[in-house]
Parts: C-alpha cells; structure tokens; sequence
C-alpha cells in the first residue's frame, strides 16, 4: 500500500526516523510504523487495537491484538521522541469514546509489569540440564546410555526414559556445546515470556506435558534414540502462541514475542528439521502441540494463584522427575560394561527396526575407546539388522563389516562388504573399507562416508578386483 505523509500534515503527528526510514505517524485513526525494528516498511494499528504502550531505555514496546511491535529509540532522530509518541498515542487514545477506560487498562497493566514473578521453573530446569550435561562429561556416554528416550525400552519397562531423554544433550566437541547452548538460552527466553503470565506451577506443568509429548511423540515416527531439552523449547513456543492470541489484552508488551517472527522461527526450524536426518521433528512438533495444549488446560486464568489441581499436576511431575532421574543414576553406576549390556538388550527386544538396530550397531563400532564385550554385543545388532534386510542393504551391511574387522575377523569383514559393493558397485566408500580390511589402508584410516546427495556426479570409479566367495557374488 502506498501513501502520502503530506496528507497527515493537518490531522496528525509525525515522528522522523534515520536514514531511508519512513517517519512513525499518527493519524485520525490510528499510527502508522514499521512492522519491526529492521524493516522500514509501514503497517497501520488502529488506537483500539492498542493494549499497552511500555518505554524503556532502549525502545518503545507497542502491544497490539494481532501482535507486538519494538520501536528502538536508536532508530528516531530525536532522543526523546519514544516519550513524546508514548504521550501523543495515549492522547488519542484518551479521545476516543471509551479513552478513560482504556487508559485505565493501560495504566494496569503497567503495574502488572513492574513486578513479575520470579521464573524458578525455568531456572531450575535450566540447572538440571547444565548439572546432568556436566554428569555426561565427567562419566562418558553411560549418561546417555541410561537416560536417553528408546521406544523399545520404555515399552520394556524403562518409563522413566520419557522425562530423563530431555535433560540429556549431544555429547563431545562443538556438535555438543552447540545443542546443549541454543537449547538453554531457548529456554531462557521462552520460558521467561510463559512463567510470567502463568507463574511457575502452570510452567512447570506446560514444561512437564511437553516432554512428554516431545518424546512419545518423536518414539512413534521412528526416532530411536532421542535426547535433548528442544522438544521443551518448542512447547514453551507453543505456550507463548497461545498466550498471545488467548490474551493478548491482558499481557505487558514486553512480556509477548512478535507473532510473525516466532512463526517464521518456527517455519525455519520444521524445514530444517525435515532436512537434516539427525534431528528429531516429530519430537519437536510433538512438543509444540502439547505445549499449546497444556497451556490452554492449565492456563485459564492468568496472572492469579493457580488452582489446588495444578499444584497437584506440578507435584506429581516434579515427583515423577526426581524419581526418573535417580532410577537413572542406579543404572548409570550399575556394575558391568554399560554399552554391551543394552546392546546385547537391544538385540532381543521385539519392535526394533533394522534402521535402529544398524545405529547402535555403528554407534558402538566407532566410538573412540570400544572393548571386546561392546564389538560382541554390537555383532549381535548388526547380524539381526542384516537378517531382518535380508542381506540387501549395503549400509546395513557395512556396519555388520565394520563390526566384523573390529573383532578382528578380517576374512569375515571382506566377505561382507563384498556384498555391499555388490549392490553400490560404483561407491566408493564401500571399496576404500575393502581395501582398509585387506590392509592396503591404515586400520584406524576409516573412510568418511559421503551421502548419495552430495556426491559429486562426475567423479570416476575405478573398478576394483574382488575374489568371490561363492559362485553367486561377482563384481
């Protein structure tokens, strides 16, 4: 939409910003600004849409029904141009048939917004997170063994998984700094916006339904081994979604988060997790529903004590998080080898796919420090997974490999990855492990594995001689 500013000259204010910047202005109606702090382009909010008008040192916070907007004060050419607009918007607020009332409304919610509650859920589950991350440091991948979320294992009896999984983050280099970092300052930010309207009980109980949901969820599409707090994060997003189209003229400004930029958050978010294979969408789509969900049962009055049946839902979940969390420690400190243990577990379970199987099995396989007990519990995996594909994946079979030269029955490994380069013939990642279990490369020199997708399409193949172990197997 186009427009002249020459037109307000008589019937409004203008408000000049820097640079290409169109100037705020305020007219008969309502004020014209930009949509946010980085684009220029204007919107109109009329005054009645208007549900608080909050100054800082920084910026002028606009509550609107439809959304919040940031004015930065670094942005006007005069420093005292936020007070001015704030006064000129509550003048023409004042006019309007209703102005002493709504100017009442504004005027409360103000008050609310000078002392808002301290956010110890949030708080606390950040804690938890950073101790039991710390725990994963100093005690290896047992941590993660014990607590992280497996279908398969909940359904044989480790409930617990579906609460301890999201306290557990990525282990090792910066893959594990990244997640455990974006996943806490995540929560920071969202979960301040929820606890301050719903008050730490409720937040505890959105937090605690979230998990839940992130992680049944996540199990049911087929992600078997799911660890990490961002099904949370996506439910406290859920939370904030929720609390501003509920009560949008109820809230401070600065208590809300643009609605247009948390949707375009959270579109960015769902591609990249469609497209990157190790993150778990489901989990986070499992959250953000739940945590909608859970705000609006939980979240029916705001800003007020909450009823005796939520602090009842708060206790049962605090309760049941202790409980999993020292369940967990039990197992964490069990005697014997922990990786052979579930491994070998694993095996057995019914309900597991081979994808899972093939995981673990390669998980185990490749870890920096792997004992004897570990290659024989993963050989278990690795044979079932080749079994159940009947012998026609060669990634599958790759793994049931690597195994194989791991437990030092190289003869057994070069028959199986023939196999597989069998069914790849012009990979070659499957004939540089050929040529690592024949000793032509270093036995700690393990080829990197490269997805079909981002190989390049005009590199040659040289053929390599294999011997066949049986009639059948040729090349």
């Amino acid at each position: 939409m186009s427009f002249s500013f020459d037109s307000f000259a008589g019937t409004g204010s203008t408000f000049p910003q820097r640079g290409d910047r169109s100037p705020i202005v305020l007219d008969d109606d309502g004020i014209w600004h930009p949509r946010s702090a980085r684009r220029s382009a204007s919107i109109h909010t009329r005054y009645t849409d208007i549900t608080h008008i909050g100054v800082s040192a920084q910026a002028l916070w606009l509550g609107a029904r439809k959304s919040v907007y940031l004015l930065p004060r670094g942005n006007f050419e005069n420093y005292d141009s936020l007070e001015r607009l704030a006064g000129a918007l509550r003048a023409r607020i004042q006019s309007l048939p209703d102005g002493e009332r709504r100017l009442a409304s504004l005027d409360r919610i103000d008050q609310i917004s000078e002392n808002p509650p301290r956010p110890r859920a949030t708080q606390t589950l950040i804690a938890l997170c950073i101790l039991v991350y710390l725990a994963q440091l100093a005690l290896g991948f047992r941590v993660t063994l014990a607590g992280h979320y497996s279908a398969a294992l909940v359904a044989d009896g480790d409930v617990w998984r579906i609460l301890t999984a999201n306290l557990l983050h990525a282990q090792g280099g910066f893959a594990g700094i990244a997640h455990i970092t974006l996943n806490l300052l995540a929560l920071m930010a969202l979960g301040f916006l929820v606890e301050r309207p719903l008050g730490s009980a409720r937040t505890a109980c959105v937090m605690g339904i979230s998990a839940v949901g992130a992680m049944v969820t996540g199990g049911m599409f087929g992600n078997f081994m799911v660890v990490g707090a961002s099904g949370i994060v996506f439910g406290l997003a859920g939370s904030v979604l929720w609390l501003d189209y509920r009560y949008a003229e109820e809230l401070p400004a600065w208590w809300r988060f643009p609605r247009r930029s948390l949707w375009i958050i959270l579109a960015v978010n769902i591609v990249i997790g469609a497209l990157v294979p190790f993150i778990a969408l489901a989990a986070h789509i499992g959250g953000l529903v739940s945590g909608a969900a859970a705000t609006a049962w939980v979240g029916r009055r705001i800003l007020a004590p909450p009823a005796l049946w939520v602090r009842a839902m708060c206790g049962v979940l605090l309760t049941a998080t202790v409980f999993s969390v020292a369940t967990a420690s039990i197992d964490v400190f069990a005697d014997g080898n922990a990786a052979a243990r579930y491994a070998a577990r694993k095996s057995r379970l019914p309900g597991i796919s081979p994808v899972e199987l093939n995981d673990y099995a390669w998980m185990i396989a490749t870890a920096p420090e792997v004992t004897q007990d570990e290659l024989k519990a993963a050989l278990l995996l690795a044979e079932r997974a080749v079994m159940e594909t009947v012998r026609s994946e060669p990634t599958i079979l790759d793994t049931l490999a690597e195994v194989q030269f791991g437990l030092g029955r190289d003869a057994d490994a070069i028959s199986t990855i023939d196999e597989a380069i069998t069914l790849e013939p012009d990979d070659d990642y499957y004939r540089e492990q050929r040529r690592r279990f024949t000793g032509e490369r270093a036995r700690d020199d393990r080829p990197e594995y490269i997805p079909p997708m981002f190989r390049d399409p005009n590199e040659n193949h040289p053929p390599v001689e294999v011997e066949p172990e049986n009639p059948g197997l040729t090349v």
